[in-house]
């Protein structure tokens, strides 16, 4: 049998064989015994979040920044049923119910003139410090953006978070 022969039936053979070691394996490992499946142990609730579905709230352990959890106000169901989208706000990105007002982008001078008590500056007139109109804020997102306006003038304003 000269060299290329051998190498014809050897290469082959060697292919073969290792396929029938590793089936080999893989029914021993599926004809051994299992180990018992263990029901997994069921851990208690915290007291905090005990409290927080007593009070109506939902807790979120899923924040990327409060790692140990927090209790938001209602839950995904009761926002769902006033028309609300449940969603993240803010910059801490905590669980809220936002729902849009009626007289979203209405002409206003005042909070007072819209639903959300918001009236906020165009972004063309920002560097206007003329009384002016505005806009109704479009929901009521905590952490909405904008320059609020009061009898036409803009006033100094604070954002959440």
């Amino acid at each position: 049998m000269n060299r290329w022969q051998f190498h014809r039936c050897f290469f082959p053979c060697l292919g073969r064989a290792i396929s029938l070691i590793a089936l080999t394996g893989s029914l021993t490992a599926c004809l051994a015994p299992q180990a018992a499946v263990l029901p997994a142990t069921e851990q208690l609730p915290a007291p905090e979040q005990v409290r927080c579905a007593a009070s109506g709230g939902t807790w979120d352990a899923s924040n990327a920044i409060l790692t140990k959890g927090y209790c938001t106000k209602g839950s995904p169901g009761q926002c769902l049923a006033v028309g609300g989208t449940w969603q993240r706000v803010c910059m801490m990105g905590t669980l809220a119910c936002v729902q849009g007002y009626p007289d979203a982008q209405k002409t206003c001078r005042s909070g007072s003139d819209c639903q959300g008590q918001r009236c906020l500056q165009v972004p063309e007139a920002r560097a206007n410090k003329q009384p002016q109109s505005g806009r109704c804020i479009v929901n009521n997102n905590p952490c909405y953006g904008g320059i609020n306006l009061e009898n036409g003038l803009p006033v100094p304003t604070a954002q959440a978070d």
